[in-house]
């Protein structure tokens, strides 16, 4: 059947007949954006970058806030009045009569009188308030010690807009005032603590648009066809020669890497002859690219030589000789499963595919395009540790060996890659962005420019060589895609891991290195105001039970939430699911994930265990049986 439709263009009407095979239900002109066009006002959601950039700005203070909340919205504003891209005025607002209907507004505090037109327009984005709190979706409503900011467009004029900072946490607001310039693609935004980090964003949707014609309402929306590109790139990674590696490392002839073996030894030889066959410099002991030592370990005890396998890319500016940025793999495995064997797993070898053959892969592959011509003008370390699984044993020589050379305090940053493997559709988490101001925002933009999704994860678990660096005063973080039930298990094997995955790691990595290289300035350490954390020890000094949590390390708490539980644990048979959040376990209080961890270090296997979570805002309680770990 035929429909006929008119459609008006710039005033001028033209006639045309589209042949449809059923009734059209919506017309949208531009849907994907593909036209070079000025975007309607009602086509671009609220978000701070529409105050941030804005001609003129009013910034409103609470008159009846606490003395020492107003003080602080007051330092607030002054210093954002120095930065300001236009002009900008301050007022009180038993001061303002009306809200002006010609600039941008910023509304500070719980106690303004004017919160309200924010708050019921964001009322309309499906928010729900309590007192001087906010619900967003599933999450839990916010309390004292949250920081709310919410946008919307001003009620007079939708072309500028309003937003709202609400907090009663005097002691925050230093922090907001430096980090919500950073935000400014987002509506909403929620932060924790004195120290604010952020515990939740997101964006508003379009509510109405002039390209947007609703025939028939309440239809179902239909989605387009994915487009190819424009242009077909040749791509800058190889994901067959990065899993190529990975089926190497994680073969049966490497027997799981372990300790002392000679896999382990054979592992180390196939990454010093790709380093060498990509023409890297080595960066080892004598000429070479090993650092050797002998260490005490395994099962039975005994002596062992262990190696680090160690490259450089040297720096071009001779007045930074000596500096040094350190991207690093860990590439041992449990062998047969010590020091970390779970029950029933003895004597079967652990392939470590994702926990870390990935992360080597990964490295490889970048020595390996790098080596095209890329001169850094600091140096660039590429170190392969030994010993991670016993305890950062192999990230810890390095630093002692080569002092001489490149000395811890002249080591700029470190980036570690463990367990990166198995990306599939999920951010990729930075572990201990808290480390330095600055790291969150170069994640932030490497997202910006590469399209690939990061979680910003401010505290660290301590769980891999990043934690040596650490404690050397060294800026660090790690990358990982996340936890899975094959951690430390004979399923950990090559055919699980994503190799398009491993692409999207490689081209965030490459981003990173290239900007710390040239980073004129140190980063600035936040690591002297926190204790470094403790590395993981053997099995002798670590947990002895397992519950089958799979926690989501992007959640800082309070609480452990959770990703999932492990098929067959003692949390599945429970009842836990992923998004249950753990507040107490035998009624000690879980702070973090680290908290967590050092409960369950209390536990023995088949004790009774009593987990307070809550659940679509609801505590509940659950009794498991520790299993053995």
């Amino acid at each position: 059947q035929a429909y006929e439709t008119t459609v008006t263009m710039h005033g001028k009407t033209a006639e045309a007949i589209l042949k449809l095979r059923s009734r059209p239900t919506r017309v949208r002109l531009d849907p994907q954006f593909d036209l070079f066009r000025r975007l309607d006002h009602r086509e671009i959601p609220p978000a701070l970058s529409s105050l941030l950039g804005a001609e003129k700005v009013l910034i409103v203070l609470p008159a009846k806030a606490p003395a020492n909340l107003l003080a602080a919205f007051e330092s607030l504003a002054t210093a954002w009045s120095h930065s300001a891209a236009g002009s900008l005025e301050i007022r009180r607002d038993d001061k303002v009569d009306a809200l002006p209907d010609d600039r941008s507004i910023w509304l500070l505090g719980w106690d303004n009188r004017f919160a309200s037109v924010v708050v019921d327009a964001a009322a309309a984005e499906g928010i729900t308030t309590g007192d001087r709190s906010i619900g967003i979706g599933a999450a839990d409503p916010t309390g004292p010690a949250h920081s709310v900011v919410l946008t919307s467009r001003h009620p007079a004029d939708p072309q500028l807009a309003m937003a709202l900072v609400a907090t009663d946490n005097a002691a925050a607001v230093p922090g907001l005032t430096r980090k919500l310039p950073h935000y400014g693609k987002y509506g909403y935004l929620v932060f924790e603590g004195d120290e604010p980090t952020n515990v939740d964003k997101g964006h508003w949707q379009t509510r109405a648009s002039p390209n947007v014609k609703e025939l028939v309402p309440g239809a179902a929306v239909a989605r387009l066809a994915p487009r190819a590109a424009l242009a077909d790139l040749p791509p800058v990674f190889d994901a067959q020669r990065m899993m190529d590696d990975v089926r190497v490392l994680a073969s049966p002839a490497m027997g799981g890497r372990g300790f002392g073996s000679p896999g382990l030894d054979a592992a180390a030889v196939h990454i010093a002859t790709q380093l060498k066959a990509a023409g890297l410099q080595p960066g080892g002991d004598e000429a070479g690219y090993f650092q050797t030592w002998t260490d005490r370990g395994g099962e039975p005890e005994a002596d062992a030589r262990l190696r680090n396998v160690v490259a450089v890319l040297p720096g071009s500016r001779a007045d930074w000789a000596g500096q040094s940025v350190v991207l690093g793999a860990h590439y041992d495995h449990l062998g047969l499963g010590w020091p970390d064997v779970r029950e029933g797993h003895g004597g079967k070898v652990h392939p470590g595919a994702d926990d870390n053959a990935s992360g080597v892969a990964v490295l490889l592959e970048l020595a390996r395009v790098w080596s095209r011509g890329w001169r850094p003008e600091r140096t660039v370390v590429l170190a392969f540790f030994a010993g991670e699984e016993a305890g950062l044993r192999g990230s810890r020589h390095y630093l002692s060996a080569i002092e001489d050379r490149f000395p811890a305090a002249r080591c700029l940053a470190m980036v570690n890659l463990d367990s990166v493997g198995r990306l599939a559709d999920r951010k990729l988490q930075i572990l201990g962005t808290g480390t330095a101001r600055e790291w969150p925002h170069v994640f932030r933009g490497i997202t910006w420019v590469t399209g690939v999704a990061t979680a910003m994860v401010s505290k660290d678990p301590g769980a891999s060589d990043q934690v040596t660096f650490h404690q050397a005063g060294i800026p660090a973080v790690q990358l990982f895609s996340g936890p899975h039930e094959d951690y430390h298990r004979p399923g950990d094997v090559a055919e699980k891991i994503d190799a398009a995955g491993l692409v999207k790691v490689a081209t965030v990595v490459k981003e990173a290195m290239e900007y710390l290289a040239a980073q004129p300035e140190p980063l600035a350490s936040q690591l002297s105001g926190a204790a470094a954390p403790s590395p993981r020890r053997s099995r002798s000094g670590g947990r002895r039970v397992s519950l089958g949590t799979i926690p989501d390390f992007t959640f800082e708490g309070p609480g452990v939430r959770l990703e999932g539980v492990v098929t067959g644990s003692p949390a599945e048979a429970a009842g836990l699911r992923a998004g249950d959040l753990v507040l107490a376990v035998n009624e000690v209080e879980v702070a973090d994930l680290r908290g967590y961890s050092q409960v369950l270090k209390t536990l023995e296997p088949g004790q009774k265990v009593a987990v307070r979570f809550r659940r679509d805002g609801a505590e509940q309680s659950a009794t498991l049986t520790a299993a053995p770990r």
